[in-house]
């Protein structure tokens, strides 16, 4: 007896971890009468970035491309009206997208103000949409523009003189909302705070989220004029007021974000999932630029990864009695935008336009790197990094004067990626570099103490859940474990400045001319002791100077050869060290004056890049393990009943 009872528990092992993985990535939809309710799909995107013709690998497939995803969307809404049709019943899609639709975008959009892609999205049929912290790269001003197409910018101007190019901007039955942004003298929300959609006779409403990090990762001019209020509270605000209206089934699409693994879903919109009205039974999230799909407090939690790599398909029912989700009737799938469709034609078109224009542009040599290898890679806020070298001492190099140079590495968007030729020369083309540095953001040059540097770079670890290394020229410090060092705050305090020459002490009184975008040196990302600054002049933009600087290098017949030098190290603390402010005179095991070598901690600091979602790795190797348990168990009876 006890023989079976061991069968039946590895199987049951077995068939609960398969069921675990089965709903890993699906909500699971229960099983009702069909011809009662009205279906209704969302399919959705998030931080689109621009993205047009991005290929890149997830899950072991080539995934991303616009024209992909407009086949796939077109598919899966087909898919869905059969399937109602089958059963006699309604259905009804909606598309939207949670934000970053544009700004930190390729060339092939960027280059043309990303009205290439407004044209993607509208041609694609979405059409509701919230604002994301790159809606704000440019002003909304600007972004108003793409909206409505009032007049031509003169960048596009420039690119597309003596073409047959137009951009008309979106439909008007496209609607744009941003609930908790609110101007700052009427207090009036800057765009509609909700939209409510009838749905086979049933209203459902909409409330727009945009995260509140907003105001410190863009350029503050930007959003000076502007208040961004709790996510929470103004949730609660607006699903009040709509249920005031009747309404009863309530989305949230918020640019803020969530993550799934390992069966929880966690991040800033888990934790408003928990405080909002429970008459909310869905949440779009991204920023975060991860996969979310899970269930918090009853409420579906959503994200599709980004630059077009995959796209949520929720669907749903309604009930036109109850004028409400069905319950239990909220399924999910983040499915992968492969690219073994066939593209759409349409969207194709457009994209192939933006191509035209943009390629004279990007195709046009400005250097050559030492190997084929890719330069860095986007957004190294994890340390140190050979692109970023490369970038800040562009800006150092490329203005006169300048002692230093700080920048902010979420402000490289892409790898520095050479093309080799038939020659075997490693090419670095304008498209490469603009893709790089894509904002055109003013450098200027500012003048800053010793210490007001110090303290920039102390603040580089003041989010222990968002550590942002910044990435410098000119000078190089020493950093050390918070945990063993007096007075230090933060997860680690710098310990000594230096000069270039790694041995002289930084004067913390003396005033420095420090090439800095205007990003940093208006506080942004929270480097609020860089505001501190003296502006002596305003100089070209991050993208012209590094343009410049690679065309510099091969005008003197060099080639981009870019490495981490040591300009950043963790070391163990001064022995005796008694706070992070140097006040000791030890000399022992730390760089210093008379050239004694530091030595390295060996704890490295942790990487706080973008994370892939967990796979059904694990989850296989856990199958696995049943399997070779039933197989032993089994051969263990053969044995016995032989004896």
């Amino acid at each position: 007896m006890w023989k079976k009872t061991i069968i039946t528990s590895l199987l049951a092992f077995q068939l609960t971890l398969t069921s675990a993985y089965a709903t890993g990535s699906i909500q699971k939809q229960q099983s009702f009468n069909q011809s009662e309710y009205i279906d209704f799909q969302m399919l959705a995107i998030n931080d689109f970035h621009g993205n047009l013709d991005t290929k890149s690998v997830l899950r072991g497939k080539e995934v991303g491309g616009a024209a992909f995803l407009a086949t796939h969307l077109n598919e899966r809404q087909n898919e869905m009206k059969a399937q109602s049709e089958k059963y006699g019943s309604e259905s009804y899609t909606l598309r939207l997208h949670a934000g970053d639709a544009v700004g930190a975008s390729p060339s092939l959009s960027s280059l043309l103000q990303d009205e290439p892609t407004m044209k993607v999205i509208n041609k694609m049929g979405f059409k509701l949409g919230v604002l994301g912290n790159h809606e704000f790269d440019e002003g909304i001003p600007e972004f108003k523009r793409l909206i409505s197409a009032s007049f031509v910018h003169p960048a596009v101007a420039k690119f597309t003189k003596g073409m047959n190019y137009e951009y008309h901007g979106i439909d008007k039955d496209f609607t744009y909302l941003a609930a908790n942004v609110v101007d700052k003298d009427s207090g009036q929300p800057i765009f509609d705070p909700y939209m409510v959609k009838q749905i086979g006779g049933v209203k459902v409403g909409f409330i727009g989220i945009v995260t509140t990090e907003t105001k410190t990762s863009v350029i503050p001019s930007s959003t000076e004029s502007f208040n961004f209020l709790d996510e929470t509270s103004t949730i609660n605000k607006y699903a009040k007021e709509l249920k005031g209206q009747g309404v009863k089934a309530i989305v949230v699409v918020a640019h803020e974000g969530a993550t799934t693994g390992n069966g929880v879903t966690s991040g800033i919109m888990a934790n408003v999932a928990k405080k909002i009205d429970d008459e909310i039974d869905i949440i779009f999230s991204a920023h975060s630029h991860q996969y979310a799909n899970g269930v918090v407090d009853g409420k579906l939690i959503i994200q599709d990864y980004n630059y077009g790599q995959a796209f949520g398909d929720v669907r749903t029912k309604l009930n036109p009695k109850t004028k409400d989700f069905v319950k239990g009737s909220i399924s999910a799938e983040v499915v992968l935008n492969t690219r073994n469709v066939k593209p759409d034609p349409a969207v194709q078109a457009i994209i192939d336009e933006a191509k035209k224009v943009t390629d004279n542009a990007a195709i046009q040599p400005i250097g050559q790197a030492a190997s084929s290898d890719l330069i860095g890679k986007r957004k190294p806020e994890d340390g140190e990094n050979p692109l970023g070298n490369l970038v800040a001492d562009a800006q150092r190099f490329m203005i006169q004067g300048t002692d230093f140079a700080i920048t902010n590495s979420g402000g490289i968007r892409e790898a520095l990626i050479p093309k080799t030729n038939n020659k075997g020369e490693h090419v670095i083309n304008w498209g490469a570099a603009y893709a790089v540095q894509p904002f055109n953001n003013y450098i200027q040059l500012i003048s800053l103490t010793g210490q007001q540097i110090k303290d920039g770079l102390n603040q580089q670890w003041q989010n222990p859940e968002h550590i942002m290394f910044l990435q410098i020229s000119g000078f190089k410090y020493t950093y050390v474990n918070g945990n063993r060092v007096p007075n230090c705050k933060n997860k680690y305090c710098v310990q000594d400045v230096f000069l270039e020459d790694g041995k002289t002490k930084m004067d913390m009184n003396k005033t420095y001319k420090v090439a800095m975008n205007e990003f940093l040196t208006s506080g942004g990302d929270g480097f609020t002791a860089f505001a501190k600054n003296t502006i002596i002049r305003n100089d070209g933009t991050d993208t012209d100077l590094f343009v410049g600087y690679i065309k510099k290098l091969a005008a003197e017949g060099k080639k981009v050869d870019a490495k981490v030098e040591g300009r950043q190290k963790l070391v163990i603390p001064n022995n005796g060290a008694s706070d992070i402010n140097g006040n000791n005179d030890s000399n022992k095991n730390t760089i210093n004056e008379n050239g004694n070598e530091d030595i390295v901690d060996d704890e490295q600091p942790q990487s706080y890049g973008e994370t892939l979602p967990n796979t059904s790795t694990n989850m296989y190797n856990y199958l696995m393990f049943g399997l070779i348990l039933i197989g032993i168990s089994i051969c263990f009876l053969v044995k016995r009943k032989e004896g």
